[in-house]
């Protein structure tokens, strides 16, 4: 499946990207998006991680948010969807909210982790726990207009940076704020999975989309002396 693919990537970056287990923690709009864009880049390894329930409020922003999916699981109607897109993924569906006492088995195996969720202490602790396993996290997040995406590699401390001052975030966004997170978390997810560097790491992209301002943030991690 997706031949047209291999007229940019070779048969052994193809190979790779198919060999790489990538976990999408949460599946809200930034999510939904990503995870397709992983299936459809030929990722065959998906966690797939939310448990909340699609809402008659997530229909301007979510790919997969409609009238026949209102108060079905997030988790599940990705995983359905994903299947038709590419029947011999392998998905694994976690219908729950990743936290301290479940994430070792949700993220057990996997080789890259997409920072989707809409929670500060979530990401904070997606951080802590990508560097605890030594695999590399790809931040995004969205708000109204805005959009931003780091990817944070083990001992970076990229989000406890950026998030020092700040716990809370809005968490309605517009739809092409999402799509932009979202293809750039992908774009990175597909650099990881070839082994190449990826663009976004140590630095802090910015996009404002109403004012068309983008910008990119060096982001050094603090050390206090004790």
């Amino acid at each position: 499946m997706f031949e047209k693919n291999l007229e940019i990537l070779s048969r052994g970056e193809a190979e790779k990207i198919r060999g790489t287990k990538a976990a999408v923690i949460g599946l809200g709009a930034l999510g939904q998006l990503a995870a397709e864009m992983l299936a459809r880049s030929g990722f065959e390894y998906l966690v797939l991680c939310d448990g909340d329930r699609v809402e008659q409020s997530n229909l301007n922003r979510q790919l997969y948010g409609d009238i026949m999916t209102i108060g079905m699981s997030k988790a599940e109607v990705v995983c359905a969807r994903l299947s038709d897109i590419s029947p011999r993924m392998k998905l694994n569906v976690c219908d729950c909210f990743l936290n301290r006492e479940n994430a070792e088995a949700i993220l057990k195996g996997t080789d890259l982790i997409l920072d989707c969720v809409d929670s500060i202490p979530v990401k904070l602790y997606l951080e802590e726990k990508a560097e605890e396993i030594k695999i590399p996290l790809i931040h995004g997040a969205v708000e109204g207009w805005f959009a931003q995406v780091s990817t944070v590699f083990p001992g970076d401390g990229t989000l406890s940076v950026v998030y020092e001052k700040r716990r809370e975030q809005k968490i309605t966004a517009l739809m092409p704020a999402a799509a932009l997170a979202a293809s750039l978390q992908a774009g990175e997810a597909l650099k990881l999975a070839m082994g190449e560097e990826p663009s976004f790491r140590g630095r802090l992209f910015c996009a404002d989309l109403k004012s068309g301002e983008f910008d990119f943030v060096t982001i050094r991690k603090q050390h206090r002396d004790l």
